[in-house]
């Protein structure tokens, strides 16, 4: 078995803690061996032990929630659970909750097969903590991190699962008319594929290939199922073209240019949009020549988005860019976005190809980890590349809110950032001000609306020279406006 402190060096959660305190902790821990089907630790019961796996395989799980008044009282559910993930990573962290009050365990861990972990008990831990503080700044923060990295991957679970009426449909005809088909038959899959984003698509492909099969029952049966399923499709292929979309982007060969990717972008989003229902209304609106600043609402993406990396592509800008400006202009423009977190791998590797201008989120967890000096060197790279862009003749897409939220509550408050681009930009550039509805919404499902407005000029309203306060007071009242533009993307999506 690895000695404690090898296995504490080579662990991820400990991996940032100096050797001196690694020394400390590995002197208290404990070696525990687990059989299979033993209980680490049980959901509900108080937690006394931090645990760091060395072998096996743990299974998380919880207890199903339920409501009793909605249950056969016959039926005891006391004992139904949900399983959320395995662990068997050597290194992992279990029990967590052993440092977080009230003290007790958030979940049940199970052996999957003989395990073996190190125990550290709380009391010792908080004693290490309160000797040497900054050691015990550094381990809540691995634990807020540890934390994190779980609901991630629980998340991305749920995302990909479903609930699918219509393999309750397919699953329920093969149980009544199945009985001539051989228990290999690749019919049974189909419910099992219908449940799940990341196979959907797959099961319209058996589909398609089995009501060609020689065999007729099965023939007829996969004709049938087509039929019941026929409801979840266009969901399928939507997911399967966002799945597309990224690997064109993202494994886009390295000789490609940021400028050739954007265009293929644009060229996948129209295939995708084209599986959807939309309105466009305003083209009239749309300046004769490219070289304009677009300052749209933004919206919150559906989890049902969500690829298997946990990565969302933002569906209303690549509307407004495939849709209405690489349309118009047979360009693809450059749009702003945040810059991705440390965590974030999905979002660099996609928006680092495209070649977009980047920005800081602006939360104050971003803003604690740079110097002012250094952010201030940030702000102005950004006008400078936005000016660039502009300067090409090229569109520049900016969502002034620094955030996404919901259509009903759309917008939110407007950064100043969008602003004092077209402000620094000699020639003035034009704003063209574009509201888009529902895309927080299964855009399958739904139709989609976005509407152009007749272009601003900044200078109109605000003169180079005035003060800032001016410049908020304008950003103020086209945010109040812009309440009714979205309206009236509602209206057109209705």
């Amino acid at each position: 078995m690895q000695a404690p402190l090898e296995l504490l060096q080579d662990s991820a959660f400990f991996d940032v803690f100096e050797d001196e305190d690694l020394v400390a902790l590995a002197s208290d821990a404990r070696r525990m061996t687990f059989r299979k089907g033993d209980c680490i630790v049980k959901e509900g019961e108080p937690s006394e032990c931090l645990y760091i796996l060395v072998s096996g395989t743990v299974e998380l799980s919880l207890l199903a929630p339920h409501d009793p008044d909605e249950m056969d009282p016959r039926l005891d559910a006391s004992h139904e659970t949900i399983t959320i993930h395995p662990i068997n990573e050597p290194g992992a962290l279990i029990g967590w909750s052993a440092m977080v009050e009230p003290y007790r365990c958030r979940a049940t861990a199970t052996a999957l097969e003989t395990t073996r972990v190190v125990a550290f008990e709380r009391q010792l831990v908080e004693d290490h903590c309160r000797q040497r503080p900054r050691f015990g700044i550094i381990f809540i923060r691995r634990i807020l991190w540890a934390l994190g990295d779980r609901l991630g991957s629980s998340r991305a679970q749920l995302a990909s699962r479903q609930h699918s009426p219509e393999a309750d449909q397919v699953r329920l005809l093969l149980a009544k008319r199945g009985g001539k088909l051989g228990v290999n038959s690749p019919l049974y899959k189909i419910p099992v594929y219908l449940e799940s984003r990341l196979t959907a698509a797959d099961a319209f492909e058996l589909l398609d290939e089995l009501a060609q099969a020689a065999n007729g029952t099965e023939r007829e049966l996969a004709i049938a199922c087509r039929r019941l399923a026929n409801g979840a499709e266009r969901e399928a292929r939507v997911f399967r073209q966002l799945q597309r979309i990224y690997d064109a982007v993202a494994q886009a060969p390295d000789t490609s240019a940021p400028e050739e990717i954007r265009g293929s972008c644009c060229d996948e989003f129209r295939r995708l949009y084209a599986l959807t229902d939309y309105r466009i209304e305003g083209w009239e609106n749309l300046p004769p020549e490219p070289g304009f600043v677009v300052v749209m609402n933004h919206l919150s993406n559906h989890p049902e988005n969500t690829l298997p990396n946990e990565f969302q592509l933002t569906l209303d800008t690549h509307f407004v860019s495939a849709m209405i400006l690489y349309e118009r202009y047979g360009h693809a423009p450059v749009r702003v976005v945040r810059q991705a977190e440390p965590d974030e791998e999905g979002h660099r590797r996609y928006f680092d190809r495209l070649g977009y201008i980047t920005v800081t989120s602006g939360s104050a967890t971003s803003a604690a980890r740079q110097r002012r000096a250094e952010l201030e060197r940030i702000r102005e790279q950004f006008l400078q590349d936005a000016r660039a862009v502009l300067a090409s003749r090229q569109n520049l897409v900016i969502c002034p809110e620094g955030g996404s939220t919901k259509t009903e509550s759309s917008p939110m408050p407007f950064r100043a950032g969008a602003f004092r681009v077209v402000r620094n930009t000699e020639p003035e550039p034009l704003m063209v001000p574009i509201a888009v509805a529902n895309f927080d919404k299964q855009i399958a499902r739904t139709r989609l609306g976005a509407k152009i407005f007749p272009p601003l000029r900044l200078s109109d309203s605000v003169s180079r020279t005035a003060p800032d306060e001016v410049l908020y007071g304008f950003i103020n009242h086209l945010r109040d406006r812009y309440r009714g533009f979205v309206r009236e993307a509602v209206q057109l999506a209705a």
